[in-house]
């Protein structure tokens, strides 16, 4: 009998000093799963915690209905991007699974898109393409007035659910 090969697809990741990460990972199946505060509120304490335990700050980050943006730059200069986002997507499709709050488990498999953001231009295109999501995505009318964003605190100041740090504080 013949076994036809999987291909699975293989993201280059590069831990980079300096750079920052702008991490993109979808939902299985694209399903509305951060469509639940629950679940929303149990991913941003996550990604807040990973944060502070793997030494990053996030820069902006926006939690869609069915995928995350965040914008994250590691404080050390040896760092692995890849642990950073198995940490959270684990810890959060398990408990949400456990308590019940999703039938599947909540993550596409693999690392999602990572992309190397090098410089303050580049920082501030992705900043408004994140913080843009919403908008684009039709879900609100301004971008601040979304709730699973930090575009509030880029215009308000009011820190949200996960704390960020602004771009420029990087570039001393």
């Amino acid at each position: 009998m013949d076994k036809k090969k999987v291909k699975f697809k293989t993201r280059k990741v590069y831990n980079t000093p300096g750079h920052s990460h702008f991490l993109t990972f979808s939902t299985l199946g694209r399903r509305p799963y951060l469509t639940d505060a629950r679940v929303c509120r149990l991913l941003a304490g996550t990604i807040a915690n990973q944060l502070r335990r793997h030494k990053y700050v996030a820069l902006a980050y926006v939690l869609m209905p069915d995928h995350v943006h965040i914008l994250v730059h590691p404080l050390e200069e040896i760092y692995d991007i890849s642990d950073f986002l198995k940490s959270i997507k684990q810890g959060v499709s398990s408990r949400a699974l456990n308590n019940g709050w999703i039938e599947t488990p909540l993550w596409e498999a693999g690392g999602g898109y990572d992309r190397n953001i090098t410089g303050p231009r580049s920082r501030r295109f992705v900043i408004n393409y994140i913080h843009q999501n919403p908008v684009k995505g039709e879900l609100v009318d301004e971008m601040a007035d979304y709730v699973w964003s930090s575009a509030n605190w880029s215009v308000t100041g009011k820190i949200g659910s996960i704390p960020c740090v602004h771009f420029a504080s990087l570039e001393r």
